[in-house]
C-alpha cells in the first residue's frame, strides 16, 4: 500500500531523500532550466572554442566566440528579473541600467567627461552619439549579474531594509557600492583586452581607444591612441554602477521572492561567464602580446573571490547529502 496513494512506499522514501540538486532541479519550472541549460550551453561554447583555438593559436575565432551570446545574456536576465522581482523592477532596472549608462557615455565619448577620453570606432554596430547601442545592453548584464549574484549570496530577496528613509538610503548605497565595486573589477580586465592592438592584428577592426591613454597599464600596447588607461575610468565605472544600482533599490526593487531557488544560480552564472569569457580571450590573445598575462593575474584576483564565493555557496546549498528524515533543497541546507 502506497504512503500518499500515488506510489509504493520505496518511491516515497527515495523522494523524500533526494540530492538537493536532483531535488532543485525538479522543483524548477520548464523556463526556469530552460534558462540554466541557455547559461551552462555558452559556458559549454566558450571552452570547446578553447579546445580548439588554443593549441592552433586562433585568438580571432575566441574574439569572436566571446562576443557572441550577448543578446542571449540579455534575455536571460531580463526573464530571471521578471520571475525573481516582478514587472515593475524588471522595468525599473532595465530602463536605469540603459539610460544612465548610455549618457555617461555620451559624455564621455564626446566631451572627455567621467571615464577619460576615448572615442568608440564604427565596428561595434549601429550607434547614437557617437554611443555604439551595444554599450548599453553590456552594462545591463555585468551590472544585473553583479547585483543578483550579490543578493543571493547574502540572501537578500528585495526586501527594502531600513524603518526610515534614512535606514532606506543608508542600506541601498551600501548595496550599490558592493554593486559598484564587482562590477568595476570586470572592467579591469575588459579594458585592456578591448583596446588591445592584437584586436587590429588578428581582426583588422578595434573596439575603442584612448586618445592620451593613462596610469592603468601604461606600457599597453594599443592599436591607436596613447598608452594604457586613465584611472579615472574604473571610478567612472563604479559611479555610474552605483547610481543605478543605488535608485533601483531605493524605488523600484519592492518585496521580490526569497533567492533561494536552483534558477538564482544564474547571477553566478553570469558575473562568472563575464570572468571565464575575458580570461579565455585575454589567453588567447597572449600569443600576439606577451604582456596581457599581467591583465590576466590582474582580473582573476580583483573578480575572481567574489565568484569563488559563489561557487562556494551553490557546494553549500545543494552538494551537502541531506540529513535522514529532513526534506532536501535549499533551506535545508
Amino acid at each position: 500500500m502506497s504512503i500518499d496513494g500515488g506510489g509504493s512506499p520505496d518511491v516515497a522514501t527515495r523522494r523524500t531523500h533526494a540530492h538537493p540538486l536532483v531535488a532543485a532541479i525538479r522543483s524548477s519550472t520548464r523556463l526556469e532550466r530552460i534558462g540554466l541549460l541557455v547559461m551552462l550551453g555558452l559556458y559549454a561554447l566558450l571552452l570547446g572554442t578553447f579546445a580548439i583555438s588554443w593549441p592552433t593559436h586562433d585568438a580571432a575565432l575566441q574574439m569572436r566566440v566571446t562576443s557572441f551570446g550577448t543578446f542571449i545574456l540579455y534575455v536571460v536576465c531580463v526573464g530571471h528579473c521578471l520571475s525573481s522581482r516582478g514587472a515593475r523592477a524588471t522595468i525599473g532596472f532595465f530602463a536605469l541600467s540603459w539610460i544612465i549608462p548610455f549618457c555617461a557615455e555620451y559624455l564621455g565619448s564626446n566631451y572627455g567627461l567621467i571615464f577619460g577620453s576615448y572615442d568608440y570606432t564604427g565596428t561595434m554596430g549601429p550607434s547614437i552619439g557617437g554611443v555604439s547601442l551595444l554599450i548599453p545592453f553590456s552594462w545591463s548584464i555585468l551590472q544585473y549579474g553583479a547585483l543578483t549574484l550579490i543578493c543571493w549570496l547574502l540572501g537578500l530577496g528585495g526586501d527594502r531594509r531600513g524603518a526610515t528613509w534614512l535606514g532606506r538610503i543608508g542600506w541601498s548605497a551600501l548595496v550599490a557600492l558592493a554593486v559598484g565595486v564587482a562590477v568595476t573589477s570586470l572592467d579591469l580586465m575588459t579594458d585592456p583586452a578591448y583596446v588591445s592592438n592584437v584586436w587590429q592584428q588578428v581582426l583588422g577592426v578595434a573596439p575603442w581607444w584612448w586618445w592620451d591613454g593613462g596610469a592603468y597599464l601604461p606600457n599597453l600596447q594599443v592599436w591607436q591612441g596613447a598608452g594604457g588607461i586613465p584611472v579615472e575610468n574604473f571610478f567612472g565605472w563604479a559611479a555610474v554602477t552605483f547610481i543605478v544600482i543605488f535608485v533601483f533599490l531605493l524605488f523600484f526593487d519592492g518585496h521580490g521572492r526569497p533567492l533561494d531557488r536552483l534558477v538564482d544560480v544564474v547571477g553566478l552564472l553570469l558575473y562568472g561567464f563575464s570572468l571565464v569569457a575575458v580570461t579565455l580571450e585575454l589567453a588567447e590573445m597572449s600569443w600576439y602580446d606577451p604582456g596581457l598575462p599581467e591583465v590576466v593575474v590582474i582580473g582573476i584576483f580583483a573578480a575572481g573571490p567574489l565568484a569563488i564565493l559563489g561557487v562556494v555557496k551553490f557546494a553549500h546549498m545543494y552538494w551537502t547529502p541531506p540529513a535522514p528524515a529532513t526534506t532536501p533543497g535549499p533551506s535545508a541546507a
